[in-house]
């Protein structure tokens, strides 16, 4: 039945109710279009988006981390034609001025200077002639090595493609670009021009580039629009405590970022009961896996106000959607546990937290943690240590005679305390990386507490009803 269907079969009396619901939920406010102040091609010196320039400081601080390094690769099966390969991913740096910026310094601050062009760094490998028995393990150690370079934020180039051969109808290719001009729609972006252009197609310019963004955003954030979200955020969060630490260990003065890595294996079965609860509490799988953590945390640590993190993929216009660029930001989810609830009412309290922050989730995390005054320090991150991803199950892609397998790689590195990275697969169920932060978690403790969420999960899927307190003990 469909959602017009059912809003047809309501009674008069639940029909008014619904749009009182309805009217109830916070909207996000309406956006004015992105000018394209900058030209069709974005050639000159911009100011940073706010938390480019947030990253841009970080960077700056400890410039030999690799950690804000993003890869995505592909095991690329079929003949594949290497100089019409790299032909087509030099026209995606030619149409995109993400990719030709560098950032240097100019009366003291930085700039994005986005170039007539930059040439990207290239690689091409050929383990072809190794035994077979050892051929891929040398290609993906090769394209991990291609990983662990730091970029010059000043002079670039901020991306690099590395093209290993294992055979003649048989490679790997691994793309590596600076966070400062990336994120994950940008990678879905360059996947589904790259095999456009790869084929043949002809296709137009962006209708704006990156620098109209972040021009757009500056003018957007100030004054009273800058004071209403100020506003919402700092009530959303007040009487939350922006430090969640759950392993009780020291912490280092400063953060290495040195990482470890659990996979998660949630199981088709499990899954489909966290689905099903899911379905019937009208919620999405991201806010019933979040109430599913608030309420483990919850016991792990004895606090009933919890505040999880999300990506937002913050591109809040159409003409935005085939960018490339750093628009990615952070939204805090604050929820409040207090008076040993029932797992249901748990999941009811998450969802409305969710849809406030929805409706406020462009507001940039560096403008947000500007307002709540709680900048970075050099040993945590601020407002957010524990993040949560729910993605669509990756699947693979092809190109006439090509087919694309995306290649999991892990760099050794966490931004965060714990960062769950799940993907919703159909018919395997949750999983994806568990990454933690090695220098506050051992491994045996992120073990145990990974076993606690499935456990968590089948708890509160056999009896939605079952009450905080009930639930599994530190």
């Amino acid at each position: 039945m469909s959602v017009v269907d059912r809003l047809s079969a309501l009674s008069p009396e639940q029909r008014a109710l619904f749009e009182k619901l309805r009217q109830r939920q916070p909207r996000p406010r309406t956006l004015p279009p992105v000018a394209p102040v900058s030209g069709p091609t974005g050639v000159g010196d911009w100011p940073l988006s706010f938390d480019q320039e947030r990253l841009w400081r970080m960077h700056r601080e400890n410039p030999g981390l690799v950690s804000w390094n993003v890869d995505a690769g592909s095991h690329v099966k079929g003949p594949l034609d290497i100089p019409r390969f790299l032909a087509a991913f030099r026209e995606l740096i030619r149409r995109h001025a993400a990719w030709r910026t560098t950032f240097p310094i100019v009366g003291g601050r930085p700039v994005q200077r986005v170039h007539p062009w930059v040439e990207p760094a290239v690689s091409v490998i050929d383990v072809s002639a190794l035994p077979a028995e050892v051929r891929e393990r040398a290609g993906h150690e090769a394209i991990y090595e291609h990983t662990r370079n730091p970029f010059d934020l000043e002079n670039g180039p901020l991306l690099r493609i590395a093209l290993v051969r294992l055979a003649a109808d048989e490679h790997l290719y691994l793309l590596t670009i600076h966070h400062t001009v990336t994120d994950w729609i940008t990678f879905q972006v360059f996947f589904q021009e790259l095999v456009q252009i790869y084929e043949g197609r002809q296709l137009p310019l962006p209708p704006v580039q990156f620098p109209d963004y972040s021009l757009w955003e500056r003018e957007l954030y100030q004054g009273e629009a800058l004071e209403e979200e100020a506003r919402f955020w700092r009530k959303e969060l007040e009487g939350f405590p922006l430090v969640l630490d759950l392993s009780g260990r020291p912490r280092p003065a400063v953060q290495s970022q040195r990482g470890g890595l659990f996979r998660v294996r949630a199981g088709a079965e499990r899954t489909g009961r966290l689905r099903a609860l899911a379905r019937r509490e009208g919620a999405t799988m991201f806010m019933t896996v979040l109430a599913v953590l608030n309420a483990l945390i919850a016991r792990v640590t004895g606090r009933d106000r919890i505040v999880i993190g999300s990506n937002s993929a913050n591109r809040p216009r159409p003409e935005l959607e085939a960018v490339a660029g750093f628009f990615l930001t952070q939204v805090p989810f604050a929820t409040d546990v207090s008076g040993d609830p029932v797992f249901r009412e748990i999941l009811a309290r998450t969802k409305r937290t969710a849809l406030s922050a929805y409706a406020h989730q462009s507001l940039p995390f560096s403008k947000l943690i500007e307002v709540l005054g709680a900048d970075s320090t050099p040993e945590r991150n601020p407002v957010v240590q524990v993040l949560l991803l729910i993605l669509e199950g990756e699947s693979h892609g092809s190109s006439g005679a090509l087919d694309f397998e995306p290649v999991g790689l892990y760099d050794g590195n966490s931004r965060w305390d714990l960062m769950f990275g799940l993907y919703d697969y159909h018919d395997v169920g949750l999983a994806g990386p568990l990454e933690y932060n090695a220098d506050v978690f051992d491994a045996d403790t992120v073990g145990r507490l990974l076993e606690r969420f499935y456990r968590t999960i089948d708890a509160v899927t056999a009896d939605p009803d079952v009450r905080l307190s009930q639930l599994e003990p530190a």
